[in-house]
């Protein structure tokens, strides 16, 4: 495990890296989201509209992002820890150097929670904000979410023999730096091309001690008219299968889906959103967009099956298939743009 020193400098590497493109810091108009008129961003020449270009040119950023959130030196980013606020000030930072506007409650949005596995000591977290103005702004908003938090460190498994036991880091490679990084790689294209709804981009604390950061997001009722919520969480690991849920819950989203051309080896599935079938997980509740869903906000998660990897010190870097990482982006990205288009 490195020190907080060798994190800086993967992290400040990482930054350097992201700069070599020099479009990635991109130039905005008019900043905050309650004032009147229409809000710009300035496009660059350089970043391309069509998704699958863009991701092809935004590769090596996306794939630093998701290699820096899920390094030792991040400790597994269990939310209240040392590590868990190193990840916070690397996505603070990321936030303000892909040009993202602030919002009313600034980048860096701190709670408090108690963990209902221990209800002793109040756990400090925070959510990471910012947003693209949409260029009608009055259509409402689409929130990105992915949760940056995981597991932290944790003593091996009782009964894992020495040899076997490996690190008992928590990187959480694929749940969930890899949602975290496809957010960043959707806010580097909103910058550039801007949407006509106004899109947030979260990056939410707390999921894995039981959504805290998501509630505490929907609770501050920002943006005020909310009409969709997307959440990213394990975007990087399949043989192919990318699930789309949610449409079950509401309908009128999944013709808009349909018409999305997934990039293989990617295959959008639905499903995982319907109670009581028999022997198929309902996924409603698994994740962030479940507190978006308890408020009737409609809500699209993108993720895959789990893994052997799943909750183990093993999610590291460098078992993600990139690949399909990176296809899932492109195919994410294409959902995002049509929905913002249809809506």
């Amino acid at each position: 495990m490195e020190s907080p020193e060798g994190y800086e400098e993967h992290a400040m590497m990482g930054r350097r890296r992201m700069k070599a493109w020099g479009w990635l810091t991109v130039a905005v108009l008019a900043a905050g989201c309650g004032s009147s008129g229409a809000q710009t961003v300035t496009p660059r020449d350089h970043v391309p509209a069509d998704p699958d270009l863009f991701v092809a040119a935004d590769s090596v950023s996306v794939l630093e992002a998701l290699r820096t959130l899920a390094h030792d030196s991040m400790e597994g980013r269990q939310t209240g820890t040392p590590g868990g606020e190193r990840a916070q000030r690397y996505l603070l930072a990321a936030f303000q150097e892909v040009g993202l506007h602030e919002p009313p409650g600034g980048f860096l949005q701190p709670f408090e929670f108690v963990s209902r596995r221990d209800p002793g000591q109040p756990i400090r977290g925070a959510n990471i904000v910012g947003f693209v103005p949409g260029r009608e702004p009055e259509l409402g908003a689409i929130v990105l979410t992915a949760h940056f938090d995981h597991l932290g460190i944790r003593p091996p498994r009782p009964g894992t023999p020495a040899e076997a036991a490996g690190d008992s880091i928590y990187n959480g490679a694929d749940d969930n730096a890899s949602g975290t990084a496809g957010i960043l790689s959707l806010a580097r294209y909103f910058l550039a091309h801007q949407p006509r709804h106004t899109v947030v981009f979260v990056a939410l604390d707390a999921e894995e001690m039981g959504l805290a950061g998501a509630r505490e997001f929907v609770a501050r009722d920002w943006p005020p008219n909310m009409l969709l919520n997307v959440n990213l969480d394990m975007i990087s690991r399949s043989d192919s299968l990318l699930y789309a849920v949610g449409t079950f819950h509401y309908p009128h989203l999944r013709p808009i889906l349909e018409g999305v051309r997934p990039r293989p080896p990617v295959v959008i599935r639905f499903g995982h959103d319907q109670p009581g079938l028999q022997g198929v997980p309902d996924w409603t509740g698994s994740s962030d967009h479940r507190a978006f869903h308890a408020r009737g906000i409609p809500f699209v998660y993108f993720g895959v099956d789990d893994h052997e990897d799943y909750h183990r010190p093993s999610d590291e870097f460098e078992r993600i298939d990139a690949g399909f990482f990176l296809n899932a982006v492109r195919t994410i990205l294409a959902a995002v743009l049509a929905l913002d288009a249809s809506l």
